[in-house]
C-alpha cells in the first residue's frame, strides 16, 4: 500500500505533458447547419500542482491546451477552429494528505474545425465505404 503514491507520481511524471488528441470520426452521415461535415477533436493533457493550486508538472493552462490542440489541427490540414468546451480537474482529495502536496490534474479542450478540401474528401469516402483508412487519429504526441 505504502508504493501507491510512488506509482501515482511515476506515472504522472512519466505522462506530464503529453497530449492526447482525441478526434471524433463517425458522424453517421449527418452534417452540421451549413451543410458541412463535422469535424471536432478533443485534447487532454495530465499533469500536477504542488500543493493544490502551484502548477508543478505540464502546461495545464488554457493557452498550453489551445496551442497543443490548434497546433495538432494545423498539422493535419484543419483552417478554422470554433472552441466548444474546456474543463479541468483537480484531484486533490485523491489520497489525503498526499494529494495535498502534489495534485493530479487532467485538463481537456475540444474544438470543431474546418477541415482542408482533401480531409472533407477523405470523411465522405470513409462514410461511402465504410472503412477507416485514416492515418490522421494519433491518440497522443509529445
Amino acid at each position: 500500500m505504502k508504493t501507491t503514491p510512488l506509482l501515482v507520481l511515476t506515472l504522472l511524471i512519466f505522462v506530464s505533458g503529453c497530449a492526447f488528441h482525441s478526434p471524433a470520426k463517425r458522424w453517421n452521415g449527418l452534417v452540421d447547419a451549413d451543410g458541412k461535415p463535422v469535424f471536432y477533436v478533443a485534447t487532454t493533457k495530465i499533469g500536477a500542482n504542488l500543493l493544490v493550486v502551484v502548477p508543478f508538472f505540464g502546461d495545464l493552462a488554457m493557452a498550453g491546451l489551445v496551442d497543443d490542440l490548434t497546433n495538432h489541427i494545423h498539422k493535419n490540414g484543419g483552417d478554422g477552429i470554433r472552441i466548444v468546451q474546456t474543463d479541468s480537474e483537480n484531484y486533490w482529495y485523491g489520497w489525503s494528505p498526499f494529494t495535498w502536496i502534489v495534485s493530479p490534474v487532467i485538463a481537456t479542450v475540444a474544438a470543431e474545425y474546418t477541415p482542408s478540401p482533401a480531409q472533407i474528401l477523405e470523411q465522405q469516402q470513409r462514410d461511402i465505404d465504410g472503412s477507416d483508412k485514416s492515418d490522421w487519429y494519433r491518440p497522443w504526441s509529445w
